[in-house]
């Protein structure tokens, strides 16, 4: 009887005990492994009861815990994104801001060098056409006198003279004054159209918001960048007839100098720039292209990104895309780059021929 009890005790003891004791040491390791799913299933009110409740109370304050802190880092993973970004736009916005300012600078020198300049080269301009014509006379007058001698048959009173004027080489030195009036006139020419170039280019009210004529002002722009492209880069200028846009010229020239330079430095020996300009329906198109090296397809994605460049260390900032870019989108328009590698460059720019007030 004895032996019969203790065995009844020792099943009771198992089934009661030891056996809940087993089932809480297991699902406490695989808590312990991170397993956060464990429960103790436990329907008695004693001690052991309580503890299996009291562990699955714990396990389930974990889980919680670890889904708010998930939460929190996910949060703060967001908001961390948001301050990198945000430090880029301020990073980007100063560079802006700085290039802004240059440029203004820029302008107004160059505004008053190109006003100082302008009056002594108007001088210039204005007074070689009245010098050829006194030299026109001057030769009509010696011309009559010859045409006198030769008449009055008096040639042998003259033969001194005849002689100074071969010594002289007379004819030479006319031409030779004709080749120097020439060039006097196409550099004074030359020199109004780089000032006239200039105070387009350089205008102090680019922040006036007013109509103005893209042909000139990709004109203007070219006669700036001429020294950086003659005797190696061919100009092909297809300009339709356009309408006056209603924009900010400075920042449309700026928009026309950067993309230009780019084109320039893009052709490393010869090559040609392509400029067209024409009318579709309510958007003026301007497409720029030129025969340099191209840009790899998978840069082009980043052509406007700030401070994304393809040039050495050092020759770039990149930051003229992307203010052009931020120019063109300002304007309500469009700025589009196509390009192959090894085969040119293309930017296409739309721009509406009238804004809202409010741009």
């Amino acid at each position: 009887m004895f032996l019969v009890i203790g065995i009844i005790i020792g099943f009771w003891l198992a089934r009661n005990i030891s056996v809940p004791v087993l089932a809480l040491r297991d699902a406490a390791n695989k808590v312990g492994e991170g397993d956060l799913t464990q429960r103790v299933i436990s329907n008695s009110g004693d001690e052991i009861g309580e503890l299996a409740r009291a562990f699955n109370k714990m396990v389930g304050d974990l889980g919680k815990a670890r889904e708010a802190l998930s939460t929190a880092n996910h949060n703060l993973a967001i908001t961390n994104e948001a301050l990198h970004t945000t430090v880029s736009d301020l990073k980007a916005a100063q560079e802006q801001l700085i290039q802004a300012e240059k440029m203004a600078s820029l302008g107004q020198l160059t505004a008053g060098i190109a006003h100082e300049i302008n009056n002594p080269i108007n001088f210039v301009t204005a007074n070689v056409q009245p010098l050829k014509n006194d030299l026109a006379d001057i030769l009509s007058i010696i011309a009559r006198y010859e045409q006198t001698i030769r008449e009055k048959g008096i040639e042998n009173d003259f033969l001194e003279i005849e002689q100074f004027k071969k010594e002289a080489k007379i004819d030479l030195t006319l031409k030779e004054v004709n080749d120097l009036l020439k060039g006097i006139e196409d550099g004074a020419m030359r020199t109004s159209e780089i000032v006239k170039g200039l105070r387009n280019f350089s205008r102090l009210d680019q922040n006036v918001f007013r109509k103005a004529n893209l042909n000139e002002s990709l004109e203007s722009t070219l006669t700036l960048l001429h020294s950086s492209y003659k005797d190696r880069i061919e100009i092909t200028r297809q300009f339709g007839p356009i309408p006056e846009v209603d924009c900010f010229p400075g920042q449309i020239n700026q928009v026309f100098m950067n993309i230009l330079s780019n084109a320039i430095q893009a052709i490393p020996a010869e090559g040609t720039i392509f400029i067209k300009t024409w009318q579709a329906n309510d958007m003026v198109k301007i497409s720029i292209r030129d025969t340099g090296t191209g840009i790899r397809e998978d840069m082009q994605k980043k052509i406007f990104d700030p401070f994304f460049t393809t040039k050495d260390v050092g020759k770039g900032t990149g930051l003229g895309l992307s203010i052009s870019f931020g120019i063109i989108q300002k304007h309500n328009g469009v700025l589009e780059v196509f390009s192959k590698l090894g085969e040119g460059t293309e930017f296409l720019i739309r721009v509406p021929i009238q804004q809202p007030l409010t741009v």
